[in-house]
């Protein structure tokens, strides 16, 4: 066990023993032991990935995405600026699907999510649980007394650089690109991350993933899946103007002045309205893109929240990127210094470059205009 680990095991401690002092809550102190231990376990179980590539016991499939992801992360803090630190460099096999469940809720007649706060991190829209069965005895708690929600498997989060994150065994199978946009999107939380700013932090480490993700591709002279992945990524632009315009209905209804068995009423018509828009719209995207999944649970307000929560303003970042001509630092620079303004000043920043309808082409072409630079200097 390394002294890395044993700081890390004291930090943990500490903290778990600092938030309990002010609980009264058996429940609340159950939380935050199954945090700790959680935690722990994965910190515990971490494989250095070279002793995995060495070893005779580790199966092919695994080597091969070890390698795959050694490749990503060197390519994530040379060309995208992202943290150089261990994080991605070991791996932690959690023998189950997800590592965590995370509990999103509103009410009933309300798009507000439900928060809780916690040390470090602030407050946030979502509760995590390290075990699937409590995340739905906590959602089904919340239910009881009214309130809509909305239970997830999450493949991976981020320590914000507390600790060095690893490869989880939930991540592997994915393919290449989603992978790295993944690990893109967990590193770019330990470059910027504003306490009670869900929203903000999200949109940001979203838009990393995807401009990343694209440049990924682009670098690695994969033309066609750049294509196929722009189409997704407009595909998807089309479903979040349909959230939202969904969301601008419900937010009316809610704000009217009518029974609640009438909002009842309403609001499920205008969820079978929103299917209906989706049906015909997802006939004009390209063979193979749906997000027909996102309807496979209970549309409800906890499940627009947390697609709102990672999806409406992404596309203020995305201007953000090209203000700074594509340059990472510049761009990392530039969101730092939103953590030193107040909140008011700072929605100001990201709504007055919130187009619904941003053309992703201009960053593809910015890319292509950056790569095409970068091969003439290498001669």
């Amino acid at each position: 066990m390394t002294t890395s680990y044993h700081l890390q095991h004291r930090f943990l401690v500490f903290i778990l023993i600092s938030s309990t002092l002010a609980l009264s809550s058996c429940s609340t102190l159950h939380y935050y032991t199954q945090s700790i231990q959680g935690q722990l376990s994965i910190l515990y179980n971490r494989e250095d990935f070279d002793q995995l590539l060495k070893s005779q016991q580790t199966n092919t499939f695994l080597k091969t995405k070890l390698q795959q992801v050694k490749t990503i992360r060197q390519f994530a803090s040379q060309s995208l600026q992202l943290p150089d630190n261990k994080s991605y460099l070991y791996y932690t096999d959690l023998h189950r699907p997800y590592v965590v469940w995370n509990v999103f809720a509103a009410p009933e007649f309300s798009l507000k999510p439900y928060t809780w706060c916690y040390p470090i991190v602030g407050c946030v829209s979502y509760r995590g649980y390290f075990k699937e069965n409590d995340a739905h005895s906590l959602a089904q708690q919340l239910s009881d007394q009214g309130n809509d929600v909305y239970v997830t498997g999450i493949a991976a989060y981020s320590t914000l650089g507390w600790f060095d994150d690893p490869l989880l065994s939930s991540m592997i199978r994915w393919r290449e690109r989603a992978l790295a946009g993944l690990i893109f999107h967990e590193l770019s939380h330990q470059v910027v991350y504003i306490s009670n700013e869900t929203a903000f932090n999200e949109a940001f480490a979203s838009a990393v993933e995807r401009i990343g993700s694209l440049q990924w591709l682009i670098e690695n002279h994969q033309a066609e899946d750049v294509q196929r992945y722009l189409g997704y990524l407009n595909a998807q632009n089309d479903f979040r103007n349909l959230l939202n315009k969904t969301r601008i209905k419900l937010s009316v209804l809610y704000e009217s002045n009518v029974s609640a068995e009438d909002k009842r009423n309403r609001k499920a018509a205008i969820i079978t309205e929103m299917k209906s828009d989706y049906a015909v719209l997802k006939q004009t995207w390209p063979s193979g893109i749906h997000f027909d999944l996102w309807f496979k649970t209970t549309v409800n307000n906890a499940r627009f929240t947390s697609s709102m929560t990672y999806l409406q303003k992404i596309p203020a970042f995305y201007a953000l990127f090209l203000e700074e001509n594509g340059d990472w630092l510049r761009f990392f620079k530039r969101i730092k210094r939103m953590e030193k303004v107040d909140q008011k000043t700072r929605n100001r920043l990201i709504n007055q470059r919130l187009n619904n309808n941003f053309d992703l082409n201009k960053i593809v072409e910015l890319l292509n205009k950056r790569q095409a630079n970068k091969s003439v200097h290498k001669f």
